[in-house]
């Protein structure tokens, strides 16, 4: 099972009323979603909570925005097309950073929670730009958040409550996601969850998981630093750092680096689809992450994902009902 399967299943409670997709089993008409960003089974599994979580999937690429328009459109990636912060613009023949598009405008997305009583709880991230036409109220801190949450699930005119919390995901990328403060930064945000969930159960199911975990960074590779790659290349990468996509012509001189190579079917395969759909995906094997673009140089990331790794991909779901 995976985040995929959950979003059919959220769609088909709240939206369809059919109750046609029972793959988590679901029981209440009123559903909360937590979605703890960077929150991986190796980081959840030894945090105590009154419930035992389930071990399930990610998607693929395991990263923020692809989850984020899965979970709104109940499609895969390659349906949706969004594949990652570095997008292929097919209309312009141009590469664009979504992150940034969407700090200007909004992108609109054909989600299905248009027209249904739900509300959004959501800090200043770029992926709210997503929500446009959907109810989305701000926090400012995570103290903030958890009020703003439990008021929400208090009401009654709330059938689905939506809320995203960054924290996790931010400390692993600067420490790592073993490091004492990633670690303890996900006890206390699991454990303050589930004290929630565990209040509301009874007049809500609340699904508590993540969009992806981390796994360790230790060696960074500048495609623009080498040489045999810039003069074999035909057109950039997009994509991410640890799922790297391309049009056209493959640059045999990236094989050196130990990298998978997905080409052909198995591309649509992973991707769910085939909108936008790169001719090559490349995926680093071990704790590598590979960057070409300008912003890519401005962090220095211990912890990262986009990848397939068991790190990346496995996830906690705690459902409280």
């Amino acid at each position: 099972m995976n985040l995929y399967d959950l979003s059919r299943e959220i769609k088909s409670v709240l939206k369809e009323d059919k109750r046609d997709v029972d793959s988590f089993g679901i029981k209440n008409n009123k559903l909360a979603l937590v979605l703890i960003d960077g929150l991986g089974w190796n980081i959840s599994k030894d945090i105590k909570t009154s419930i035992n979580p389930r071990q399930i999937d990610s998607i693929f690429p395991s990263i923020t925005v692809t989850v984020f328009a899965t979970l709104l459109t109940a499609k895969k990636p390659g349906e949706h097309g969004i594949l990652g912060w570095r997008i292929f613009n097919k209309e312009n023949g141009t590469i664009e950073n979504l992150m940034e598009k969407l700090k200007k405008e909004n992108i609109e997305v054909d989600t299905y929670f248009q027209n249904t009583n739900s509300l959004f709880i959501m800090p200043e991230v770029a992926t709210k730009s997503l929500m446009g036409k959907l109810k989305v109220i701000p926090y400012f801190t995570f103290w903030d958040g958890l009020y703003k949450f439990r008021t929400a699930l208090d009401r009654s005119d709330n059938d689905f409550v939506f809320f995203y919390i960054p924290y996790v995901d931010t400390a692993s990328h600067l420490y790592g996601p073993n490091h004492e403060v990633t670690l303890n930064t996900a006890k206390e945000v699991v454990q303050k969850i589930d004290c929630i969930s565990s209040y509301f159960k009874e007049k809500y199911s609340i699904l508590v998981t993540a969009d992806h975990g981390h796994t360790e960074i230790a060696r960074t590779i500048d495609l623009k630093k080498d040489k045999e790659f810039m003069t074999e290349m035909d057109f950039p990468p997009y994509g991410d750092h640890r799922s790297l996509m391309f049009k056209g012509k493959l640059p045999k001189s990236l094989l050196k680096y130990g990298i998978n190579v997905i080409e052909g079917e198995k591309v649509e395969e992973i991707l769910g689809g085939n909108k936008n759909k790169p001719d090559y995906v490349l995926i680093p094997k071990d704790d590598t992450i590979i960057i070409y673009w300008e912003d890519d140089r401005k962090h220095e990331f211990k912890g990262s994902h986009g990848g397939l790794t068991e790190d990346e991909m496995k996830i906690p779901l705690y459902l409280y009902q």
